[in-house]
């Protein structure tokens, strides 16, 4: 935690394979829905919640005075609605215990032990989970500070650099050549993820028409008049052209191709949309590092 952000670390975890990479997001998992459940506790009129130091302290996570002055211990529990016998039978064994359990696996143990609703806290989901391409487009986009445009007439001011960037991703699908091969330069990654984001969200051909318009009016001011009408026309019918081979051929591959061009892998996604909590995660880890040195500073 002092030599290496966290997303350093997880890099690292990649490098190892897989099992390395599962029981890191696992560590992590369990962590983070400790601070949401900390967090809740606090917005529900609990004080002195604590969170233990030790990450595998037998029988309870979190320790928290309730409104009437109790004090209440608390076991955080994820994993998949599956998981829900194994949590059940703990909480049939600890009594005295409350569990803060993601919502499937709350809404499993309901089901056959309604009795143990008041012993449980609802935390969400295990964490955010990046749902689909244009969930994933749309982390990507905000992570690299990009605008995301929300009606196509937005589009105007950059119709000509969008219809460049469809134009490189026709050609990269039509070869099955690499972006590897294409220019690869800052202002080209935003282009072409802004081009992508803005398909996933209104459509590959409504796009391709409205900005091969705007490239074909730019294009045809060199004779105005006529020359915009013609070029504005043009344009719109090669951007509809191009739209219909891009449909077929281009959605299940306009987050792959994102990362891609931005050099970045599916599992980064998952560092970008939980950076907050995970930045704080990593200041607990700081800090719990800098506790140990000064214990064993003192011990010595």
């Amino acid at each position: 935690a002092d030599n290496h952000s966290l997303y350093e670390y997880w890099q690292s975890m990649m490098d190892r394979g897989e099992e390395s990479m599962q029981g890191f997001i696992s560590g992590i998992k369990g962590k983070m829905a400790e601070f949401n459940a900390a967090e809740q506790l606090r917005d529900a009129g609990y004080t002195n919640v604590t969170i233990a130091e030790n990450p595998t302290q037998p029988g309870f996570d979190i320790t928290a005075i309730s409104g009437g002055g109790a004090e209440v211990s608390w076991q955080v529990k994820t994993g998949g609605a599956d998981y829900a016998g194994e949590v059940l039978e703990a909480m049939t064994q600890s009594p005295d215990v409350h569990f803060a359990v993601i919502s499937e696996i709350q809404d499993q143990i309901l089901e056959s032990a309604p009795e143990m609703a008041d012993r449980m806290l609802d935390i969400g989901a295990d964490w955010e989970l990046v749902n689909g391409i244009q969930d994933g487009l749309e982390t990507l986009s905000n992570h690299l500070g990009i605008d995301i445009l929300d009606n196509l007439s937005e589009i105007i001011p950059y119709g000509v650099a969008i219809a460049a960037s469809a134009r490189l991703l026709y050609n990269v699908i039509r070869t099955e050549r690499e972006f590897r091969a294409a220019d690869r330069t800052t202002r080209n990654k935003i282009q072409v993820v802004q081009t992508l984001t803005l398909m996933s969200r209104m459509g590959i051909s409504s796009v391709l028409a409205y900005a091969g318009g705007l490239g074909g009016t730019a294009a045809g001011s060199a004779i105005p008049g006529v020359g915009n009408l013609a070029g504005g026309i043009a344009g719109s019918l090669a951007g509809a052209g191009m739209g219909i081979y891009l449909n077929r051929h281009l959605q299940p591959r306009m987050l792959s191709l994102a990362l891609s061009i931005t050099g970045l892998e599916q599992d980064d996604l998952f560092y970008f949309k939980n950076k907050p909590r995970i930045d704080l995660l990593a200041l607990s880890f700081q800090r719990t590092a800098a506790n140990l040195n000064i214990a064993t500073n003192a011990a010595d």
